[in-house]
């Protein structure tokens, strides 16, 4: 009788540690593309996901696709890689992220940021209104990557839900009570296009976090709610790869969701503020 070590009854369908592991080195193999990192059953749950929402019944399926259909993959990585974002989401943490861009950045002649693992580009858009508002848009320089070229377009584009954009103001409203969110978006029927001049700073590239380098150095990285979907081996390495990307006394901040065990920042970081999940580089 055959033991499955993870299961899920959406659609009947159960993938086993074996399938995973067979699926991800053929990505890995075929397409240089590395999940093999990610947390086993957060990624089986978003395979099977995939699995539906391609009309598919198995797993085996899938697998034909991607082996028959090179044109497939980025479609795929798509539906796998559903970000968690929203504007001013944890209003505690812009609140908190002011003190260090007007006491510690603002001397500096360029101020750069990369938002790793961007998704449809709500924090880019936060931090642009942030930066508006405190006026140092113009010594700013970002870089913000995924992995997701759907939701980099969509980043892009600045178009959202004007239903999502409501809730969006209510956190908006924490962080500054004397404005509205309304102020950085027109309005189009049922979705509002945010102000293109607060992303005028901002490079959007596609990226692979877990095996690709940006060989360049930041004052702030932005890595929110990402670390989560990946092994502990995989969170160290990017601890790691962060610790290094940032100029001496730089700043990393990442999701409420995401933790950092000891040893992953003794030594590399200290806490600023750990509510706001603000860290700042040392050594």
């Amino acid at each position: 009788m055959l033991v499955y070590s993870y299961k899920t009854l959406l659609m009947g369908i159960t993938i086993t540690d074996e399938e995973l592991n067979a699926l991800t080195t053929a990505i890995l193999r075929r397409y240089e593309i590395d999940f093999t990192g990610y947390e086993p059953q957060s990624l089986k749950r978003r395979i099977i996901h995939a699995i539906k929402f391609f009309h598919m019944d198995s797993i085996h399926g899938l697998w034909v696709r991607l082996l028959k259909d090179r044109d497939f993959i980025q479609p795929f990585i798509d539906a796998i890689t559903v970000g968690l974002t929203a504007m001013f989401r944890d209003p505690v943490l812009w609140k908190s992220l002011k003190k260090p861009l007007l006491k510690d950045l603002s001397a500096k002649s360029l101020i750069n940021i990369w938002h790793a693992g961007c998704s449809s580009g709500e924090e880019v858009y936060t931090m642009g209104i942030v930066l508006k508002e405190i006026k140092l848009e113009h010594r700013v320089k970002a870089l913000a990557t995924d992995i997701n070229e759907g939701a980099l377009n969509e980043a892009k584009t600045g178009c959202y839900p004007e239903l999502k954009l409501n809730e969006y103001d209510k956190n908006y409203r924490n962080y500054n009570p004397f404005k509205a969110l309304k102020d950085y978006y027109i309005p189009y029927g049922t979705v509002g296009k945010m102000d293109p001049g607060l992303i005028r700073h901002v490079e959007f590239r596609a990226h692979n976090l877990v095996t690709e380098e940006i060989n360049r150095k930041f004052d702030i990285i932005f890595c929110r709610n990402v670390m989560i979907y990946f092994d502990e081996t995989t969170k160290l390495r990017l601890i790691d790869r962060f610790h290094n990307s940032l100029n001496e006394g730089g700043y990393l901040i990442i999701g409420f969701y995401d933790s950092l065990m000891s040893l992953s920042y003794e030594g590399k970081f200290d806490f600023i503020d750990k509510k706001a999940k603000l860290f700042q580089k040392i050594g």
